[in-house]
């Protein structure tokens, strides 16, 4: 490269692009101890913890949001104490836990399996250098994208049967089909109704679905990566536990996944939940009718995601447990390899 200095000769600026630390970054790399089986029995291992979290905690909030409509709720552990007798005794919270127990396991040995086995298996050979911050971010927003787009459609057919099921309950007896269970439901769906009936509304469910994958997947390990150095050489602070940092960017993925999906859940309600007007109208007739009302002066935008935080509350809680539990078994684990020295050829 020349660069000329007025009233001089040109002087010749070079620099040896050669002989300096490479990094492998730019490949996918095989980690330490690898092992695709392995990897597979972890994702299992989660999808099964999610469901089991997920049918506890659901047979706990419903009978108790239905319980804080008419009651205080508890400012102490013996009030605490007093509202979980009052809930276990409710008649919602003993029917149908076992059904509901093993529906949740399938639907976790499904869903969740599939998203963490696939982060795990690739994103998994994204390797990291020792003292310095990743940069490759935009590796990990891909693949993150990439696995939402593959497996959004997985939680579609559970979502109908759990509705069918329930919807099944407060119809007339002579109406109603008798479901005994979610798979005696979903049987009696197919061989009556066809396939139809497990895709119904697959376009804001997958949407909801695409979205919290990008945004759990993504931002858990983004997070994590840039508290990486608080983990191995600490900070100001002596002794962080890797407990607080755990929290913290789980917690962080957590919230910006359910964030992100949520809007599209919202859509789904207004458009096919809310109830007519006076002359029988819907509030939106269609999908395009409301996205493009949001977007315009006569929607505000961020009602998009009005009752966030009480959808947070219930699926939230299951999602974080088992983000936790995918984290200390290895799925969201980092590789770190040295840099790989290149010396000067014509040196």
């Amino acid at each position: 490269m020349y660069q000329e200095i007025e009233g001089q000769k040109p002087v010749i600026v070079a620099r040896n692009h050669n002989a300096r630390t490479r990094m492998i970054l730019y490949k996918w790399m095989t980690p330490p101890n690898w092992n695709p089986a392995w990897n597979f029995q972890q994702a299992e291992l989660t999808g099964l913890y999610f469901g089991i979290t997920r049918a506890l905690w659901y047979q706990f909030y419903a009978p108790a949001t239905d319980l804080l409509r008419y009651y205080q709720a508890p400012d102490s552990l013996r009030t605490l104490g007093i509202f979980t007798k009052e809930v276990c005794k409710m008649e919602n919270f003993r029917r149908g836990f076992f059904s509901s127990l093993f529906f949740s396991s399938t639907y976790g040995l499904a869903f969740q399996t599939s998203r963490f086995y696939l982060w795990k298996d690739y994103a998994g050979g994204y390797a990291h250098e020792h003292h310095t911050v990743n940069t490759d971010w935009g590796k990990y927003l891909l693949t993150a994208a990439a696995i939402g787009a593959v497996t959004c459609w997985i939680p579609v057919p559970f979502y109908n049967i759990s509705l069918r099921f329930e919807q099944d309950k407060i119809l007339p007896k002579e109406f109603a089909r008798g479901y005994r269970n979610h798979f005696h439901a979903a049987l009696t769906i197919l061989s009556k109704d066809g396939l139809y009936p497990f895709m119904r509304g697959a376009g804001p469910l997958m949407g909801q679905a695409f979205g919290e994958t990008l945004g759990l997947l993504f931002f858990t390990d983004f997070i994590k990566e840039k508290l990486r150095h608080m983990t191995h050489w600490g900070t100001d602070f002596p002794g962080t536990p890797e407990a607080v940092l755990r929290a913290f960017y789980v917690s962080a993925g957590v919230y910006a996944g359910v964030f992100m999906g949520y809007p599209f859940l919202h859509l789904k309600h207004l458009v096919e939940e809310l109830p007519k007007n006076s002359q029988g109208e819907l509030f939106f007739k269609n999908y395009a009718e409301a996205f493009w009302k949001a977007l315009g002066d006569t929607f505000y935008i961020g009602q998009m995601w009005n009752g966030f935080h009480g959808y947070l509350a219930k699926a939230g809680v299951p999602l974080f447990l088992a983000t936790w539990f995918a984290d200390s078994i290895g799925i969201f684990d980092q590789a770190v390899f040295p840099a790989v020295y290149v010396p000067d050829p014509e040196a």
